[in-house]
């Protein structure tokens, strides 16, 4: 009676041993089949979960072998993204939600890769103050670790700076009065030089104390006189006007365009200061 016992006990083991064996020998197979057409569609991330489970040891020999090598391939051309995001302030942020093609992706950032399929895909980044942004991107087979940032919020303004260049606040009318006094300075060099001209010229006329020369040349010599006596007041007075406009004008932010030309001359006459300007 006893041995009767064991020996059914004993069978249906046996039956319910070669059904579960069975059982795992048809599930291989079928991963194995699903892995490929999943493969073959570019669904890599679905392929690798399914060829995972025929690679499996409990296998067949010969199904295991081919799982292991196509699992292999799948997990050389499956992409992955890091995700990652940044405050106007560029504050890296944690506590953001992403979903991806309307389905959630990850419950907040943790600077990981993540495997995707490649494609194009959108983004739907959610910070913890309710700010979103959505992001499309172009994911690309064989690629790792490809970046996914964006920044949440507004980016701070730049505050001005708190002080001006010397050329910007410096008023235009400073800038005149350093070439008005330029041409004085100018001016009373024509007038030094008329007047040793004048002067040079009084002695080769041989004029005695009355100013008596020699004929023809009293002419010149009056004519470099003036033009000295020119020379030197204008001179004087450009370069006082300068001097008051440097030290008296306001300050001005805007800017001006001042060009001024200076041309001291000597001619048959005696010497021209030639000045030309605009502002």
């Amino acid at each position: 009676m006893k041995t009767r016992f064991f020996l059914g006990l004993l069978a249906s083991a046996t039956f319910v041993t070669g059904a579960a064996l069975a059982d795992d020998r048809a599930a291989c197979l079928d991963a194995a089949s699903t892995g490929q057409t999943l493969r073959n569609a570019h669904k890599l991330v679905e392929a690798r979960e399914r060829l995972r489970v025929c690679a499996a040891a409990g296998c067949p020999a010969v199904v295991q072998s081919d799982c292991v090598t196509w699992l292999a391939d799948v997990e050389k051309a499956l992409p992955s993204v890091v995700v990652t995001a940044r405050s106007g302030a560029g504050q890296d942020l944690v506590d953001v939600k992403v979903s991806m093609d309307g389905q959630p992706l990850l419950p907040k950032l943790d600077g990981q890769a993540v495997p995707l399929n490649a494609g194009s895909h959108t983004f739907h980044f959610e910070g913890a103050d309710g700010t979103s942004l959505d992001q499309t991107v172009l994911v690309r087979e064989g690629v790792k670790d490809q970046a996914v940032a964006v920044v949440l919020g507004a980016v701070p303004a730049i505050p001005p700076a708190s002080g001006t260049p010397a050329e910007a606040s410096s008023s235009p009318w400073k800038m005149v009065g350093w070439v008005v006094g330029g041409v004085g300075v100018a001016g009373l060099g024509v007038g030094a030089v008329l007047g040793v001209i004048a002067l040079g010229d009084k002695n080769s006329a041989h004029c005695d104390a009355n100013n008596v020369c020699d004929p023809g040349t009293t002419g010149a010599i009056k004519s470099a006189a003036l033009l000295s006596d020119v020379g030197w007041i204008a001179g004087g007075a450009l370069l006082a006007g300068g001097a008051a406009l440097v030290l008296f004008a306001p300050s001005g932010s805007h800017e001006a365009t001042t060009g001024v030309r200076v041309a001291p001359a000597l001619t048959a006459r005696g010497g021209e200061l030639v000045a030309a300007g605009s502002w």
